[in-house]
């Protein structure tokens, strides 16, 4: 779940939006590098991923004081936040959201008509400059959705702490029965951060949207397609709900390679290293 508070700032005669993320570019950000901005950008928010939540939750702490108390970032941090990230990727993000990354042939008409019948009316990433990838599967994307719009992935205290403790509950139940479907249902629930749905080249094709479940640094803990525009409809009030964990496309998903079965002892290794969220 993204962060509950963005931050709105003047920058000049527009407004710039500030999330969680922000900040950690601007600790992270070196002026003296002689790598391009891109680069430099994509190597922070790789960076802000493999922190996962607890190396993110201070960030997220700190935005929310900033909005309680209204303090505002300096001049030079709006200048590099509006020189390096695009306003389409600043977007706030509301609880599901839709990237599209496939534009070829007759994709605007499909993508339009399948949105207007799904009556699809949360936060949509689409720009063909920004996000187009092809031919690609939508699992190969996720990576380069994530580091371009990292706000998706930052989370808020409380579900930080919620999920901590299903984790490490889950890890005892399911070092006693690891193979079992139930053991491997709950650890990856308890796993389950959040979620993004991508418009890729099948769904242009079949009108199946992927549905993809991540953990808190961004791996695929579950993915599946969403079938059709009354489907997405279904999917979208039970994304919103948090019931969409007893349906097909938690159910039935496949599996996330960093997720199967043969990688949990290194799930749990992790689990093990992680310091307390308070």
């Amino acid at each position: 779940m993204p962060s509950d508070y963005t931050l709105e700032r003047d920058h000049g005669e527009e407004t710039v939006l500030i999330h969680a993320a922000d900040l950690y570019l601007l600790d992270q950000w070196q002026h003296d590098l002689t790598i391009s901005d891109e680069a430099q950008r994509l190597a922070i928010f790789s960076k802000w991923l493999e922190i996962g939540a607890p190396g993110r939750m201070p960030y997220v702490e700190r935005l929310q004081d900033m909005s309680m108390n209204d303090v505002d970032i300096t001049d030079e941090g709006k200048d590099l936040i509006a020189r390096v990230r695009n306003p389409s990727d600043r977007k706030d993000i509301s609880y599901s959201r839709v990237v599209r990354t496939y534009y070829d042939e007759d994709s605007d008409e499909k993508f339009a008509e399948l949105m207007e019948e799904a009556e699809f009316d949360q936060t949509v990433f689409d720009d063909a400059e920004l996000y187009n990838a092809g031919s690609k599967d939508g699992l190969e994307s996720l990576h380069d959705i994530l580091t371009r719009i990292p706000q998706i992935i930052e989370g808020v205290l409380l579900l930080a702490i919620q999920r901590d403790e299903r984790m490490k509950e889950t890890r005892e139940e399911a070092l006693e029965d690891q193979d079992s479907d139930y053991a491997i249902a709950m650890f990856h629930l308890a796993a389950k951060w959040d979620h993004v749905l991508i418009y890729d080249k099948e769904a242009n094709e079949e009108g199946d949207v992927l549905l993809v479940y991540f953990d808190d640094r961004g791996r695929v803990v579950r993915y599946g397609r969403v079938e059709g525009a009354e489907d997405w409809q279904a999917a979208d009030a039970m994304l919103c709900s948090g019931q969409d964990f007893m349906h097909r496309w938690w159910e039935t998903g496949d599996y996330g390679e960093d997720w199967e079965p043969d990688q949990f002892d290194e799930r749990w290794a992790e689990i093990e290293n992680e310091g307390p969220l308070e």
